[in-house]
């Protein structure tokens, strides 16, 4: 099932069950995409993501992407003018976050509200639209968080830019060891920060606990390994630092959707 909400500076879309479409970009807009329940795996510059409920994944204008559903899962999309979201944030920095951490009970009682004050008939003219659209501009405003964690995963290059010295120091070090043993002992320590207050002060900063973005840095590099011939599934687990196969499957699974053969097929 598909529903579609078209407004002048905000679309919607709420999709249902099995899905895919093709590689597409929109050129002056952003996208929010929320799975409400179940698995939406998105394909973004070359990258994978494995969205679940509450996860969710904000486009720059002109990204390349598609995805995909299954038979047991629903999204909620936004598609919001670039006009439309940086007068929202005129006064706060545009560096937006790709990963969103969104409540799907939330959106999905608002996409209901919303869907249903539209097709009233007081609600046919046009301030009665517009009145509607202002209150999920203003939804957007109050759950886009304004970081961009997805930038520093990607190299330790670019990991000092956008990030409070003490902040770039931890990543840089996790960078530099993720394929071992990182103490939250010594994060902390580099951070001059309790373990209590810097975890939740990582996670504010990055949308990942600092296990989860190791675990990430190590999936990534993974999927890279995976590609190369020649390289056992055992061999890339214990070279990553993961204790057993077991677990590189388990965590592989859990970040992928599929296992490493998989993935290498």
């Amino acid at each position: 099932m598909k529903v579609q909400i078209a407004m002048p500076q905000v679309e919607m879309w709420r999709i249902d069950s099995r899905f895919a479409n093709l590689p597409h970009v929109h050129e002056e807009q952003f996208q929010l995409t929320v799975p409400i329940y179940g698995t939406c795996f998105f394909h973004h510059e070359q990258q994978e993501y494995r969205l679940t409920s509450g996860e969710g994944l904000l486009l720059y204008p002109n990204s390349g992407h598609s995805f995909e559903l299954s038979t047991d899962a629903s999204v909620i999309i936004f598609i919001v003018s670039q006009t439309s979201l940086s007068e929202l944030y005129r006064d706060e920095p545009s560096d937006f976050a790709c990963k969103q951490q969104i409540d799907p009970r939330e959106v999905n009682a608002a996409f209901r509200d919303w869907n249903t004050a539209l097709f009233l008939p007081e609600h046919s003219d046009d301030q009665a639209i517009q009145e509607t659209e202002w209150q999920i501009l203003a939804y957007l405003q109050r759950s886009l968080q304004t970081q961009s964690p997805s930038s520093a995963l990607s190299s330790p290059e670019r990991i000092a830019s956008g990030y409070d010295p003490h902040t770039a120091r931890v990543l840089e070090y996790i960078h530099d060891r993720y394929t071992t043993s990182v103490s939250l002992d010594d994060l902390a320590a580099i951070a001059h920060q309790s373990r209590y207050h810097f975890i939740r002060s990582f996670k504010a900063k990055t949308g990942l606990t600092p296990y989860q973005y190791t675990l990430k840095l190590r999936i990534d590099e993974a999927k890279n390994l995976l590609r190369q011939p020649g390289r056992s599934v055992t061999d890339i687990s214990f070279t990553l630092g993961f204790s057993s196969t077991s677990q590189f499957y388990r965590v592989f699974r859990k970040w992928v959707g599929c296992t490493p053969e998989q993935y290498r097929r």
